[in-house]
């Protein structure tokens, strides 16, 4: 077809001579000669070249994200209530990502409301009427109709996943999380079926630790509880940075820890080794005894 649409009218003219010669020259075209005009790429060939072209220069442009040491997945929700088998809802939900070492990924993090008519917000006890009322959760949740569960929890799961793509591999973490992993479960399904089953809680060092070291934990931070999402994670993650260098042992520490297990355990083989050589020493001894005896009772 020529660009107009009408129907090409050229033929093919092929030189005689070039005929002649064929069977001599087997690899030459019958092409080689022709007038034939190339038909012009069609505009519709064209745009899919030119998105082809653009889409690999945005691959090409897009950063790689590496793979994070051990992540952590730190979520705080907050509720209407905590009657999760009853009729309780997350309102809000915060999730920031760190790696093992506790350094932020993203610092803006991932944050939204889940809406709820007012209807629902009624019938929340009066702890969360106050709280939630005071910080201005349920200004926002209402304020904002087109934060629908289903809009939340997919963009939640598309966050997590550009920064951890594998499944099974971020763990849940934060203050008594297993609170938010319960809710979770009824209304982010998606997200938690992504994240390992185990889970970073917080509160069970802080539990622990006025169990087992109390004059430390009577100079641990205190929280704010300002009940926000985003400040519970981030006061949630600086307790735990606490307890890492104050707690916990440090790499010094523990180098200090693996050397004198080994000195003790030298020793302990020393004493060993000493210990069955004079075992040995003895029964040598003992034998070379009997030898004498029994060469006193041959002379006899």
């Amino acid at each position: 077809m020529s660009s107009t649409g009408a129907p090409a009218t050229k033929k093919l003219k092929i030189d005689s001579s070039s005929s002649s010669s064929s069977s001599a020259s087997p690899s030459a075209s019958p092409l080689a000669n022709s007038d034939i005009t190339p038909s012009p790429i069609p505009t519709s060939s064209k745009r899919l070249v030119s998105f082809i072209n653009k889409s690999k220069d945005k691959i090409s442009k897009e950063p790689v994200v590496e793979e994070i040491k051990g992540p952590l997945v730190w979520i705080d929700c907050e509720m209407t209530g905590l009657e999760v088998l009853k009729d309780d809802h997350i309102i809000e939900i915060c999730c920031i990502i760190t790696d093992g070492d506790l350094n932020i990924i993203d610092k803006d993090g991932y944050e939204s409301t889940v809406y709820y008519p007012v209807s629902v917000l009624d019938n929340m006890n009066q702890w969360c009427i106050e709280q939630h009322g005071k910080s201005g959760l349920t200004e926002k949740v209402l304020a904002n109709p087109q934060r629908t569960l289903e809009k939340v929890e997919k963009e939640l799961y598309d966050y997590i996943i550009k920064y951890i793509p594998k499944t099974r591999t971020g763990l849940l973490a934060g203050n008594s999380i297993h609170m938010d992993k319960f809710f979770m479960m009824k209304e982010f399904p998606k997200v938690i079926e992504h994240l390992h089953y185990r889970v970073m809680d917080v509160s069970t060092i802080m539990e622990f630790g006025f169990r087992h070291n109390p004059k430390l934990m009577k100079v641990a931070p205190k929280k704010e509880t300002l009940h926000t999402a985003r400040s519970d994670i981030l006061e949630s993650i600086n307790q735990l940075k606490w307890y890492k260098e104050n707690y916990f042992k440090s790499e010094e520490d523990v180098n200090q820890i693996i050397e004198a297990h080994r000195k003790k355990m030298e020793q302990i083989r020393a004493e060993e080794e000493l210990k069955a050589e004079q075992i040995l020493n003895n029964i040598s001894n003992r034998s070379a005894e009997n030898l004498k005896d029994e060469k006193k009772v041959d002379n006899m």
